[in-house]
């Protein structure tokens, strides 16, 4: 007889699909439609589509990886299976963080939400959440934590159900707006806003569409929990990205329509509804559907933010796995199957962000920032796995960088300094490695994000985006670097094979 527990079932496709739905149903699309139209006008519909794209190109090149590697957290490992844990460590921590710092955005953005249901000054200030306000957004974190922690059959049950009411609240507002009021004229005010296709192209970042799709990774972060992930895990990708596109499409439709023509006098740029959707509800009076989405301004962001804190925690567990962080983190639960450390770990961190945060838009455009970072990992991992997908990955990996142009240039300092810390901590840290050895592969990224953010225009950016895939991708580097991780491992069972003699 046996007391260790039977491994928890595996997620099904129809999981994997509403795991990642889920996540990218949170509080973007409450505020996406208001600054797509800011930022775009008419064009927003195509920003839609391209930030799609984007997204639905890195969970391509995702799945050939996790095709060869089906792991745990293979979104943060990609770039460490394909070359190697120094060389990675940039893109993990991009990804991982940007992951983490969501978290703390979905439970405050629920405190802001419920600050109107409630009462305004007990938990906002004008300079944010008040201690009642933050003190509520932790309560937030915490039931997040619980329903993590018992395991990924609990948290499918629980987000299954999430995801229908996440999905039918944005379908119910779609067809109220569509029957409450709509007015043609409204999408003719393109043409006097200035708008044009590059507006498209800079709403990716700008409107949070990004932000919005970034759910759709999740599924990658389960991987070694998912039935059948060669053939389910780019399913689950396609149908979710699939889904929540023509989801938002219609409300973008809906919402543009539905605005009374006098109030965009001045155009669309001039729109500046604090809480767009109830906002417009209420002008409209439509009070039934207010209360509604009161409620599920509560529900959306929740349901995005224990599902990105069960991904954050595999993201970490990841990285100690692969020696990017300490090894102790990288301890399974026999019962539940997950890393409890690393849960804990993220939980902490994610209550300290915060607690010092100011707003929810403050944080949006540098979290996507982090998120575009950790996507070229995907295209760079693929080709170097297969190299007959290079003109693909090539491809995938210089729209992002183009991307990354489009952040504004202060936010992007900022993430290159705090990515540039970190590898100065992980030389620190690891520096019986070796300087030459850390810099040959953890550098080039570096030296790239640098030279993009001094970068004088979009041609020199794509120019260096080039040459960087190249060079990474290049079979001799990619050897070079497999070769170092083969030595690393066999110094590392050398060390445990001399620990063992010592113990005898």
């Amino acid at each position: 007889m046996s007391n260790i527990a039977t491994p928890n079932k595996k997620i099904s496709l129809f999981s994997a699909v509403a795991l990642s739905a889920t996540c990218m149903v949170g509080s973007g699309w409450l505020f996406s439609s208001q600054l797509a139209a800011k930022e775009a006008g008419n064009w927003a519909f195509l920003a839609w589509v391209l930030a799609a794209l984007l997204v639905l190109s890195v969970g391509m090149c995702l799945s050939k990886v996790v095709a060869i590697y089906p792991v745990r957290g293979a979104t943060t490992r990609s770039s460490s299976l394909s070359h190697n844990n120094v060389f990675g460590m940039p893109f993990s921590f991009a990804n991982w963080f940007g992951i983490m710092v969501t978290v703390a955005t979905e439970a405050q953005a629920t405190t802001q939400y419920l600050s109107v249901a409630i009462d305004k000054q007990s938990l906002m200030g004008d300079d944010g959440l008040t201690l009642n306000g933050k003190l509520l957004a932790l309560g937030i974190l915490v039931l997040y934590l619980v329903i993590n922690y018992y395991g990924v059959k609990l948290l499918a049950k629980i987000n299954n159900v999430i995801t229908v009411l996440k999905v039918f609240t944005p379908l119910f507002t779609i067809g109220v707006l569509m029957l409450a009021h709509f007015d043609t004229s409204n999408f003719h005010l393109a043409t006097t806003g200035g708008f044009g296709a590059g507006s498209a192209i800079t709403a990716i970042v700008g409107a949070g569409l990004i932000y919005s799709f970034n759910g759709f990774q999740t599924t990658v972060a389960f991987a070694s929990e998912i039935k059948d992930p060669t053939r389910n895990i780019p399913k689950a990708i396609i149908y979710s990205i699939g889904i929540v596109l023509t989801l938002y499409l219609c409300l973008q439709f809906a919402f543009m329509g539905a605005i009374p023509h006098e109030v965009l006098a001045n155009g669309w740029a001039s729109l500046n509804f604090s809480s767009p959707l109830m906002n417009l509800a209420i002008l409209l009076g439509i009070n039934f559907l207010a209360i509604l989405l009161v409620a599920d301004s509560v529900v959306s962001p929740s349901g995005t933010g224990y599902a990105y804190l069960g991904s954050a925690s595999r993201m970490l567990y990841a990285m100690a796995k692969e020696g990017q962080m300490p090894r102790w983190i990288a301890k399974l639960c026999p019962v539940y199957n997950f890393s409890k450390r690393s849960m804990i770990i993220n939980f902490i961190l994610t209550a300290l962000v915060l607690w010092n945060a100011k707003s929810w838009a403050s944080l949006m455009v540098v979290v996507t920032g982090y998120h575009i970072i950790g996507y070229m990992a995907a295209p760079v991992s693929m080709s170097a796995l297969k190299p007959k997908t290079k003109a693909f990955g090539l491809v995938v990996f210089t729209c992002l960088g183009m991307i990354m142009t489009t952040i504004p240039s202060g936010d992007l300092l900022m993430m290159n300094i705090s990515l540039s810390i970190l590898v100065l901590v992980f030389w620190v840290i690891q520096r019986k490695q070796g300087f030459a050895h850390l810099l040959l592969f953890s550098a080039p990224f570096m030296i790239y994000l640098w030279l993009l953010y001094i970068s004088p225009n979009w041609i020199v950016s794509l120019a260096l985006s080039i040459a960087f895939f190249l060079f990474v991708t290049n079979q001799k580097y990619v050897d070079f670097c497999k070769k170092e991780k083969e030595k690393e491992k066999e110094k590392e069972k050398g060390k445990e094979e001399i620990v063992g003699e010592e113990i005898a």
